[in-house]
């Protein structure tokens, strides 16, 4: 398993559980493991819909990332037999990512944010993927809101040759989504599961990156290696929606810089320079209008100390490589929030910025 730090180093309320059938028997080759940082309501409800699905609990590890509502006291005292381990300080949810990673004991994990509530038959049909496609680093459920059930939340995504989110069924019905199996370009970090094996290969989750970004990353890199990232829309998760606040911006840039540097061929990055420099000379103007050029200015200056090592981060990461950016690298209309596109002329301004972009992948793609 890649080891960033030694790279660096070197250079409360609980929601009704909806009824369903019956699942069948949990899969003898997964453990499971719960990443949760004050989530000790949602949590009893992720357990819970875990014994519906026959998960025994001495398979069952709760990482508590830095709570400080009694998450670990309440699970010792409420659900013996369920494992909990915990970091001081909360660090975001990679290191707990990792840890899980390394401390399973079967060839599967079933890796679960604090507040993903699994459907009975969600492992089993996880599970199954692997079996009948080949080369599966990864299998992912579909994502739905919580509240809303019959919404999706995530389906089909990828990574846009940008480096921005690909979610083209955000908030479409959940019927729209179809029933095929299908290899996808990028998953949210809700719920996946791994093979452990690819994991070690393809490296672990980048640790530094807190949140955004981070299970980009991780899909880009089973998929750079090879490896099919199969998302199995019979398998249904439910997640709630949090609110955003501005400081996820500071990470959110950082990382996003920083990925590029990282994962993408200097052929790609040179072809690609003039779409780089203007969207983050947009990204930048619409930031300073809206009053967060702080945000901006913080994300370069933590970026810098990054910087130093990322020489030796390339070289370990396209070492992994098998397939080309061209090949899993798209082009999609961005995803942005509301309160910044603005209003009417802000809409179709970025209707025509994501034509411009499409236009500019179709060329860059075959330079590629």
């Amino acid at each position: 398993m890649i080891d960033w730090n030694h790279l660096r180093s070197h250079s409360a309320f609980v929601p009704r559980v909806t009824p369903h059938p019956p699942s069948p028997p949990f899969p003898d080759d997964v453990d499971v493991a719960i990443v949760a940082h004050n989530a000790r309501g949602p949590l009893a409800r992720v357990l819970a819909c875990l014994e519906a699905a026959g998960a025994p609990r001495d398979r069952i590890s709760v990482y508590d990332v830095g709570s400080t509502d009694g998450t670990g006291d309440w699970l010792r005292a409420t659900w013996p037999g369920v494992t909990v381990r915990r970091l001081d300080q909360n660090v975001g949810p990679d290191p707990g990512r990792n840890w899980a990673l390394r401390a399973a004991t079967r060839p599967y994990v079933l890796l679960l944010d604090g507040d993903a509530y699994i459907r009975p038959d969600v492992p089993t049909r996880l599970r199954a993927a692997f079996a009948t496609h080949p080369r599966v680093g990864t299998a992912t459920p579909i994502v739905v809101h919580a509240d809303d059930p019959g919404r999706l939340q995530y389906a089909g995504g990828g990574l846009h040759f940008i480096c921005e989110a690909v979610n083209p069924f955000l908030n479409r019905p959940l019927a729209e989504r179809g029933q095929d199996v299908r290899d996808i370009g990028a998953a949210p970090a809700v719920a996946l599961l791994i093979d452990r094996a690819v994991a070690e290969r393809i490296g672990s989750w980048d640790d530094r990156y807190f949140i955004g970004k981070e299970d980009g990353d991780f899909s880009h890199r089973i998929r750079m290696g090879g490896y099919q990232l199969l998302e199995v829309p019979q398998a249904i998760v439910e997640h709630q929606v949090k609110p955003r606040s501005t400081w996820l911006f500071v990470p959110q840039i950082r990382n996003r810089w920083h990925f590029l540097l990282k994962n993408y061929e200097v052929r790609t990055l040179v072809i690609l320079a003039p779409a780089l420099i203007i969207h983050e000379t947009l990204q930048l103007a619409m930031l300073v209008a809206k009053g967060h050029f702080r945000e901006w200015r913080q994300a370069v200056r933590e970026l810098r100390p990054w910087l130093s090592t990322l020489r030796a981060e390339r070289a370990v990461i396209q070492g992994i490589r098998v397939r080309p950016d061209r090949e899993i690298l798209e082009v999609a209309p961005l995803i942005v929030r509301e309160d910044m596109v603005g209003g009417t002329a802000g809409r179709l301004a970025k209707r025509l910025y994501d034509g411009w972009l499409a236009l500019y992948w179709r060329v860059a793609r075959r330079l590629i």
